[in-house]
């Protein structure tokens, strides 16, 4: 009886042992045992990944997989929003990204071209798969390198017209970084799928002569700046040592783009001393002689017991406001 008993509690067990073993099989995807076979190399890009939740699975997998490109997934995201801030309306970016701060890594799938196989949960762990299709990222990534080449076509139109190097610079600053994204994809297409060397040569070609547009705009960009109604040359030394310190040539006599300088003067005089109301008007005009930037400022009453102390408050309040906004403006006008 007793021995009846312990054998059908064996069997119970091993019942019981048989279909928990079965359930946990069940429960580990096909690509767990046999990823080779189900995600075969020549055809995909694999990286398994693991966390506490779904999401902390797919985001350690897709962090295990950019590691495949060499590169930081915080970067790959950088240069996302960064096409999606040039030219949102060329580039067909997925605006789903979920991000894990103490990672930052983005779950988005579609930068990489990445999908994510079936998660299963044992011992108190999420287990992923994330994937890329050789075949379709490769598509994806040879769309976008055509967009940032048609863009760069179109911008360099204007950056290689080394007459009129303002226009010029604007554009090539804005190529600029399309370039350097095109040249990111371009690595990735790469890595992703072998293909002919030649295939990007004409895209490569583009983004050196953005490179090109840029340092010539900048070497042909001399400054010719001329002052009407300056002190002490107060203006003059202002004005060329901001353009100068931002990388700009200058010349009293000669170069490109003119930049005349205007300062009108009102003088009272009275028993209490000599007083002075200033305005400034700066001009910037390209290799044409169309006006670019444009800068005016009216000024407050200044004044002095003598007519030196006067022009000196008055001048100086000119070079304080010109150090504090010149050349953000026109920084600003060039990057619009």
């Amino acid at each position: 009886m007793l021995s009846s008993f312990i054998n059908k509690k064996s069997v119970l067990f091993l019942s019981f042992f048989l279909l928990s073993f079965s359930v946990f099989a069940a429960r580990v995807p096909e690509w767990y045992e046999h990823r080779s076979t189900v995600y075969p190399d020549g055809f995909y890009i694999t990286a398994v990944g693991e966390g506490n939740s779904k999401l902390e699975a797919e985001l350690a997998a897709l962090a295990n997989i950019s590691m495949y490109f060499n590169i930081k997934t915080d970067v790959a995201n950088a240069l996302e929003r960064t096409m999606m801030e040039l030219d949102g309306k060329n580039y067909d970016f997925s605006k789903q990204t979920n991000v894990n701060e103490s990672t930052k890594v983005s779950s988005s799938s579609e930068f990489f071209g990445v999908q994510f196989a079936e998660c299963f949960f044992v011992d108190g762990k999420y287990t992923t798969l994330a994937y890329i299709e050789r075949d379709l990222a490769f598509d994806v990534y040879l769309q976008r390198i055509k967009d940032a080449a048609s863009k760069l076509e179109s911008l360099l139109l204007v950056a290689e017209d080394y007459n009129n190097p303002l226009s010029g610079l604007e554009a090539a600053e804005e190529a600029v970084p399309i370039a350097n994204y095109a040249a990111e994809l371009m690595k990735m297409a790469r890595i992703v799928k072998k293909s002919n060397d030649r295939i990007f040569a004409s895209t490569e070609a583009l983004v050196q002569r953005s490179y090109t547009a840029k340092e010539i705009c900048r070497q042909n960009l001399v400054f010719q700046l001329v002052v009407q109604n300056d002190y002490e040359n107060m203006v003059y030394t202002t004005i060329s040592d901001l353009l100068e310190g931002a990388g700009y040539a200058l010349s009293s006599t000669n170069g490109t783009c003119t930049v005349p300088v205007l300062v009108t003067v009102e003088k009272e005089e009275s028993e209490a001393g000599v007083f002075l109301y200033c305005n400034l008007v700066v001009k910037i005009a390209d290799g044409t002689g169309s006006d670019f930037f444009s800068y005016s400022r009216s000024f407050p009453k200044k004044g002095g017991k003598t007519q030196r102390q006067a022009y000196n408050r008055a001048f100086q309040a000119i070079q304080a406001e010109l150090n504090a906004t010149f050349m953000a403006e026109f920084n600003a006008r060039l990057k619009r």
